[in-house]
């Protein structure tokens, strides 16, 4: 059931993303993808809920179930976005993230045989704490990123006197949501590192994986954009840049590795 409902919501994440692209033809095509998103939330929530009583059991510290809580938060972040900020144009851009999210973590679930060496090393509330956080970070600095996007599309079509494509939203309303889901989703990704430290140190493990050095090093990456956005409140493409630049490395970092094998 739960690999059902997690292909019903990559399959609406897909369909929001391909109607987005409709959307200056189409004037409802804005609404709809929102409905579209808001429907393949609820399909994966009550997908990854249904992970519990999956045999064999998938633990919340598993791969494929957080990277499908992120396929699943980076949508929710954006819903919750919409009420305090008028950002709808980037949703076919948010159902594309994560379409493809959801996609890697649905075939890592039909994959998934159970992992004795998790089983003999519990994860406890420090693990839970160090998975979500991480991972809300993770959402939303996706969002940084197609902020960032979308702010160097819209810049590029008006220097070239274009109307730009998509119906995307003002460079005021990008350059907001990009500053505020930066300063948050940072803080969250600092508050995952620390308590994955924790999380090791209470279970003897060692601190210094191939995976927390990845993921300590894309958070030394992301103090360039805090310092030019959150301290030196500079605005304009170039922190866009980096913002997008810091997201493709935090992503590698986390997800990248992993495809490759080289989290040993």
């Amino acid at each position: 059931m739960t690999e059902f409902l997690h292909l019903l919501a990559c399959a609406l994440y897909s369909i929001a993303a391909l109607l987005g692209l409709r959307r200056r033809e189409w004037p409802e095509a804005a609404r709809w993808v929102n409905v579209l998103l808001t429907l393949g939330v609820v399909g994966q929530g009550a997908g990854f809920v249904a992970l519990h009583a999956r045999d064999p059991l998938v633990p919340l510290e598993s791969f494929p179930a957080a990277l499908s809580l992120i396929g699943w938060l980076i949508p929710t972040s954006y819903l919750y976005a919409l009420r305090v900020a008028s950002v709808g144009g980037v949703g076919h851009w948010v159902g594309c993230v994560a379409a493809s999210i959801t996609l890697i973590a649905l075939i890592g679930l039909v994959q998934y045989q159970g992992d004795p060496a998790a089983a003999e090393i519990p994860g406890g509330s420090w693990s839970h704490a160090h998975v979500l956080l991480s991972t809300l970070g993770f959402s939303l600095l996706a969002l940084t990123s197609l902020a960032g996007l979308a702010y160097l599309a819209k810049r590029t079509a008006l220097k070239r006197n274009q109307t730009a494509r998509f119906g995307l939203p003002s460079l005021e309303s990008l350059d907001r949501m990009e500053h505020v889901t930066l300063g948050l989703g940072f803080s969250l990704l600092s508050l995952g590192v620390l308590t994955g430290f924790v999380w090791g140190q209470s279970r003897g493990l060692s601190p210094w994986t191939q995976h927390s050095r990845w993921l300590i090093i894309a958070w030394a990456v992301y103090l360039v954009p805090i310092g030019m956005r959150i301290v030196r409140h500079q605005h304009g493409d170039r922190p866009a840049r980096v913002v997008v630049a810091g997201f493709g490395f935090l992503a590698f970092s986390y997800i990248g590795i992993r495809l490759l094998g080289m989290t040993a």
